[in-house]
């Protein structure tokens, strides 16, 4: 199996774009894979663009196309796949467009949060130890040579030094070990990935994103002619996430039983009170696709907000942690050298 490359988020939300333009035009999609190589500046994205209309014309469907060059994710290809099903492949580039636009611009604010003060708490814990091991040694031995011994605060702070220089091989390396275990646990353990994963799945923010792809799942085949159990089939192959499944196993269970599309859905949990009043309304008047479209609009903007709203919260974060570090470099300096021009004084 070749290693897959995905295509940043950025190049993926471009490219949708660009589909969904020469899609929703009538063209077919090959012929607009062909507009867009005449235009496309890109040599790799023109390389992949041939790969897949390659692809397409020796009679592979679209979403094979695209799996077979290995540059998409699995959300990706299987709402191209929802779209390809329901030919609605102009409102799945467009609504992945948004996504991965919004995962985009996501991960962007979140570097900028997390780089610079992060490479400047490295700069800060580096001077640190640099002083405690090397610099507050040398003022022992100046106030040794003048039979004098170093205050309190500044002598904890030598011993801290001291401590430091032993431990700090085996604590770096300790933590490079963790991590990089970690990350290979993650990557070639199943039973460890899939942990995480079941852990993570039940966090609120999870949740919400899962109702929102959900949602938007539900959207497109409803608008596309399908039922309700034609789209809940749908969607079940759409989401891989244990979690979902569950709950739209739990969903199609009450409706074997006899309950109510709307009841079953709002006896799984996966919609809160006031988006089921939503989509009961809806049901009755016919509009459920456009309902779900616009529950997939709302969750989506609040996983956003929330992680927007994680990541402005770290920034003071670090200038606390990066405040208190500034002021013990200034205190484990200065108390030695108080001391020294008292003595000379």
């Amino acid at each position: 199996m070749s290693k897959k490359h995905y295509l940043s988020n950025e190049d993926i939300s471009v490219l949708c774009s660009e589909l969904a333009t020469v899609v929703s035009s009538g063209i077919t999609i090959t012929d607009g894979i062909l507009v867009m190589l005449q235009d496309d500046d890109d040599k790799k994205k023109a390389a992949l663009l041939e790969q897949i209309l390659h692809s397409i014309e020796q009679g592979s469907t679209i979403t094979d196309a695209f799996r077979k060059s290995c540059a998409f994710p699995s959300y990706f290809l299987k709402m191209v796949e929802v779209g390809e099903t329901t030919g609605r492949l102009d409102a799945v580039f467009e609504s992945l467009s948004v996504y991965y636009s919004n995962l985009d611009e996501i991960s962007g604010s979140v570097r900028s949060a997390v780089t610079y003060p992060a490479v400047l708490l490295v700069v800060v814990l580096a001077v640190i130890i640099l002083l405690s091991v090397y610099v507050l040694p040398i003022f022992a031995d100046v106030f040794s040579s003048l039979g004098l011994v170093l205050p309190d605060g500044a002598r904890w702070l030598v011993e801290a030094g001291g401590m430091i220089s032993s431990i700090a091989v085996i604590v770096i390396g300790a933590a490079a070990f963790l991590i990089i275990a970690g990350v290979i646990l993650y990557k070639a353990v199943r039973p460890v990935r899939s942990l995480i994963q079941h852990i993570a799945s039940h966090t609120k923010t999870a949740k919400t994103l899962y109702a929102a792809r959900f949602s938007a799942a539900m959207s497109m085949t409803l608008s596309s002619g399908m039922d309700i159990n034609e789209s809940l089939d749908m969607c079940e192959t759409l989401l891989e996430n244990d979690y979902m499944r569950e709950k739209l196993a739990e969903c199609r269970k009450a409706m074997e039983d006899g309950a109510p599309f709307v009841q079953a859905l709002a006896d799984t949990g996966i919609f809160s009170a006031v988006n089921m009043r939503m989509i009961s309304i809806a049901f009755n008047t016919g509009t459920l696709d456009k309902a779900m479209d616009s529950i997939a609009q709302n969750a989506q903007k609040k996983v956003s907000a929330v992680i927007q709203t994680a990541v402005s919260r770290f920034e003071p974060t670090m200038v606390v942690i990066m405040a208190a570090a500034v002021g013990f470099i200034l205190i484990s300096v200065m108390i030695p050298l108080m001391s020294i021009m008292t003595v000379i004084g």
